[in-house]
């Protein structure tokens, strides 16, 4: 009976692994739960691109923007985990579950880590109305009248940064809750909010083009790709440690062979002279992690920003 189990294993894994050699022998759906034409869409659809040279089957991109890209991610949740369809995310999916508690799946167990696809630091920039250069003369300015900080929704991760620096810098700030990021940045150069925070994807043509100004990047360091822009802790705020980035997700219960190898085709990909030119266009770089690595950072993510929505009483409209 034992040798007959351990046959059974034997097989099992083998069958695994040959499924995961396999893949894939058809077209592949990517989902990006966001609109066309922003950051996010831009990075997946350069990923859905290299991929397809590599895997020689068309991946084929799906926006399914709402919610916060809650949408698209409990779309990504109900497929079936052969990996056939895929979701490229921010850290919405790590966000989003500390506010929204009727999401009709489980974050922890519906969703499959990947792996990084690009990541960079939060960046807050600042409109017209912002006086301050140095982000210690913002805090100043920040004592002197409340700032308007704009966000890309309730439960978005430029709501919970913003959230987090105003804790960790003891500001006196209103939260404007807009329905995008786009949206956000819009009134944020019409004057009718003072700071928004998001990747440096999402703010750097902004900054390049003049209408708004690099305050910080929030974390303990520099950022390589921008030496010029000084880091919060520069200013003595000190406890934020954390990055933006955009993963790759597939449904829950994948098989770990198969995830190993979609992991290792997106490294690939991410290593083509093209992928390497968009990310330098948007101040990003590539991810390195394993799929077992960005899952516990994923998860890492989710309990800080629970924890966050606790302290800062932040609720979902």
């Amino acid at each position: 009976m034992k040798m007959l189990t351990a046959a059974m294993v034997a097989l099992g894994l083998s069958s695994a692994a040959a499924g995961a050699q396999d893949f894939p022998s058809k077209p592949i759906t990517l989902i990006v739960p966001y609109s066309g034409g922003g950051s996010t869409d831009l990075i997946g659809r350069q990923l859905a691109h290299e991929l397809q040279q590599i895997w020689g089957q068309p991946v084929v991109v799906e926006n399914r923007a709402g919610a916060g890209s809650m949408i698209g991610t409990a779309a990504l949740s109900q497929a079936a985990p052969d990996g056939y369809t895929l979701l490229v995310n921010t850290p919405a999916v790590a966000t989003a579950p500390a506010v929204q508690n009727d999401l009709p799946f489980d974050p922890k167990t519906d969703i499959t880590a990947i792996g990084m696809v690009a990541t960079s630091p939060y960046m807050a920039v600042a409109g017209a109305a912002v006086n301050a250069t140095t982000f210690a003369e913002f805090i100043a300015e920040a004592k002197e009248r409340p700032m308007f900080f704009a966000t890309a929704g309730v439960g978005t991760s430029s709501h919970f940064t913003e959230e987090l620096l105003i804790q960790q810098a003891g500001l006196d700030a209103d939260i404007v809750h807009f329905s995008s990021g786009g949206d956000a940045q819009v009134n944020l150069m019409g004057g009718h909010a003072d700071v928004y925070i998001s990747n440096t994807a999402s703010v750097m043509p902004y900054v390049n083009n003049g209408q708004v100004k690099a305050l910080v990047v929030l974390g303990s360091e520099r950022y390589e790709l921008l030496p010029d822009v000084e880091a919060s802790a520069e200013a003595g705020v000190d406890g934020i440690d954390i990055n933006s980035w955009v993963g790759l997700f597939g449904p829950g219960g994948m098989d770990p062979a198969l995830v190993e190898k979609i992991n290792s085709d997106m490294h690939a990909a991410l290593a083509t002279d093209s992928f390497k030119k968009v990310l330098a266009d948007n101040f990003v770089i590539a991810g390195k992690d394993s799929a077992d690595e960005f899952k516990a950072q994923v998860e890492k993510e989710m309990d800080l920003w629970k924890t966050l929505a606790t302290e800062r009483s932040i609720v979902a409209n």
